[in-house]
Parts: structure tokens; C-alpha cells; sequence
């Protein structure tokens, strides 16, 4: 114990940085060295005075020492500290903006406002961010929503080309349930009725068709390239 204690004092007397310090200011006060660690605060803060976590640790020995008013005066500095730097939370909420994360930029306005309640400009920007959220979306579908219909398509050509072919025409019939003047699944449920009635059994594929694993890659290259074209488009 003696050695660590040596070693802390050695550390202490070369200045360290503020998060070395407090590491070593926390171990001190957990042995029951308030005192010194109150002492050691008032040093560190000559060489950082705007450092929150030396205040707070400061304020907390005065607390354990039942100085009070001496406690709230450090934190009434460290509340002092955090304000000047409550403006980063309206510059992170421009740049969630700009990124249409408006829910988020929102929440980083409200940070800013508990420290600021008055300030008009912000609370105009919140106002018109909450009114942006909440009104309807005019912007086109995004890719990511097509996407679930054209991966039915494949999934049915995919049990078509498996010879899976009660599945397929499950698919096949709900996606003419979901859009009626769907004209390919029109067409490929014909075919896949024709068939059947012709007497091709599931789980045969007829022999002028493709080896399965051809005709699968072949689906799903088709059906990349129709979502290429979507993000195009």
C-alpha cells in the first residue's frame, strides 16, 4: 500500500492529465484520504479550471467533509462549465438534419433548450422539426419498400424453376389478391394452370427447362438489375 501511495505522490507532483488525476483521486478517496483528495482538486484545478469532473469530484469531498455551501459553489461552476458547451447539442442536431434523422435532431434541440428555455430561435427550429415528423409523407416509395414485392416474384419463379409448382401458384395468386392488374402474374399463373392440367407434376422439371441452379441465378440477376434500375429511377 506504502509503494502505491509513493507512486501516486510521484504522479501528482508531475501534473498529470486531468483523467490520470482523477483516476488516482477516486482510488485515494475510496481508501478514505478525503482530505488529501480535496487538497489535490484544488491543485488540479490551478492547472484546469474548466475541467467538470475535478469540480464535481471537489464538490463531493466537500459534501463528505459537510461543507455544504462550499459544495454548491463548485457545482454551481460545473453547471457553468456544462452550459457554455449546451451550443454543441444545436450543432449535432444540424447534422442529423441534414442526414433526415429529424426525430433525433429533435431530441438534440430539447437537450439544448433544458439548459437554454428561453432561447426563441431554437424553439421555432424544434417546432418546425416536430411539424415536419408528424405531417404525411408526398415523397415517392423508396427502394427498400418495393422491394418486398419484387423478392415475391422471385420467390415464386423460384419454386416455378424448382418445380415447386403448387407453391408457385399459391404466390402467384397472392399477388394477384394484392394487385389484380398485375399482368406477369397473370401470365405466369396461366402458364403454371396449363401446365399442371398437361400433367406436369410438382417437383418435375420439364426437360427443355434450364439446370435449376442456372435458372435461380438467372432469376436473382434479373431481379437485380430491376432494383437498379428502381434506385436509377
Amino acid at each position: 500500500m506504502e509503494r502505491a501511495n509513493d507512486l501516486h505522490s510521484t504522479i501528482l507532483a508531475h501534473g498529470p492529465s486531468p483523467s490520470t488525476l482523477l483516476i488516482i483521486l477516486q482510488r485515494m478517496r475510496e481508501e478514505g484520504r478525503v482530505h488529501e483528495v480535496l487538497r489535490e482538486c484544488m491543485r488540479g484545478l490551478r492547472l484546469y479550471p474548466d475541467d467538470i469532473g475535478i469540480h464535481r469530484m471537489l464538490a463531493e469531498c466537500y459534501l463528505e467533509l459537510g461543507f455544504f455551501s462550499l459544495a454548491e459553489q463548485q457545482i454551481a461552476l460545473a453547471v457553468e462549465i456544462i452550459d457554455k458547451l449546451a451550443s454543441v447539442f444545436v450543432i449535432q442536431a444540424g447534422l442529423l438534419e441534414r442526414q433526415g434523422r429529424r426525430e433525433e435532431a429533435a431530441a438534440a434541440l430539447e437537450k439544448y433548450l433544458a439548459h437554454f428555455p428561453g432561447d426563441a430561435e431554437v424553439m421555432e427550429r424544434l417546432r418546425t422539426l416536430k411539424q415536419e415528423e408528424e405531417a404525411p409523407s408526398t415523397q415517392a416509395p423508396s427502394s427498400e419498400e418495393i422491394v418486398p414485392e419484387i423478392a415475391t416474384h422471385t420467390l415464386a419463379e423460384i419454386y416455378e424453376s424448382q418445380g415447386q409448382f403448387k407453391a408457385a401458384v399459391e404466390t402467384y395468386k397472392k399477388l394477384i389478391e394484392q394487385n389484380p392488374e398485375d399482368l406477369r402474374a397473370h401470365e405466369h399463373l396461366r402458364h403454371l394452370e396449363q401446365g399442371i392440367r398437361s400433367g406436369l407434376k410438382p417437383g418435375k422439371v420439364p426437360e427443355k427447362e434450364e439446370d435449376g441452379a442456372q435458372r435461380m441465378i438467372g432469376i436473382l440477376e434479373g431481379w437485380l438489375a430491376r432494383m437498379q434500375e428502381m434506385g436509377s429511377a
